[in-house]
């Protein structure tokens, strides 16, 4: 495959994501009033491998929001996965979370969750596909019920191998659909998302993003600018 036909692809392939995204954001809402927020993150990862296919990692991440104002939620996440093939890896990873509620109260809640992720490089392109089932809490910003909740949460995304420079931009999509849910399965929020990570050394990378996180078919759903930063190092 050329140049050519490799950036034709990620200009279709970036086309059918816009499509999901206006589809998702305009065929699922059920008119409730949307509120919007501005927001921020900062996680920082380590990772470790254990032996040639299996990883260990540890992820921790700070969130503000009502712009920027308060302190929203603070994640620990430890997660192991495993290369089936070059291109897949399946994993399991729990999360520990303390939240700061809609009344400003701390809560301390945990989810679990299975993942299998797919790679491959086109060109100059790294096409990635991951699938997650996680049963736990959810993290819709105004729900005053976690309850325990399976959800199927699924992201697309693009990374550019960027010649001779230390940038590697990305663009993604994601979707999460709240299988157990009383009234039958829904699409309750979605994301899209754009950025570049930095390569500070062999082992290490800086990212910085923008992320607009939307809620839908939930009571008071929130529409989120969010701005990040995260840090990763590999051992």
């Amino acid at each position: 495959m050329t140049k050519g036909q490799a950036m034709a692809m990620m200009i279709k392939t970036i086309k059918i994501v816009t499509f999901f995204t206006v589809f998702w954001a305009y065929s699922c809402i059920q008119g409730y009033a949307q509120k919007t927020d501005f927001r921020a993150r900062a996680g920082v990862k380590i990772q470790k491998d254990i032996t040639k296919k299996l990883t260990a990692s540890l992820e921790y991440e700070h969130r503000f929001d009502n712009n920027l104002t308060t302190f929203d939620k603070a994640l620990v996440e430890p997660s192991v996965s495993f290369d089936l093939f070059k291109f897949l890896r399946i994993g399991a990873e729990w999360r520990f979370m303390v939240d700061q509620n809609i009344k400003r109260e701390i809560e301390y809640n945990q989810r679990a969750a299975l993942f299998i992720r797919f790679q491959q490089s086109v060109d100059d392109f790294d096409l990635k596909l991951r699938t997650a089932l996680q049963y736990g809490f959810d993290e819709l910003t105004l729900s005053t019920n976690y309850g325990q909740k399976l959800i199927s949460r699924n992201t697309f995304e693009i990374e550019y191998n960027w010649f001779g420079s230390k940038f590697r931009p990305f663009t993604s999509y994601e979707f999460f659909y709240h299988i157990n849910n009383p009234n039958g399965g829904i699409i309750n929020q979605w994301r899209a998302k754009t950025g570049t990570s930095y390569r500070l050394s062999k082992a290490s990378d800086l990212s910085v993003y923008y992320l607009f996180e939307s809620e839908i078919n939930v009571a008071y759903p929130v529409n989120a600018h969010v701005i990040g930063v995260g840090f990763s190092h590999k051992f």
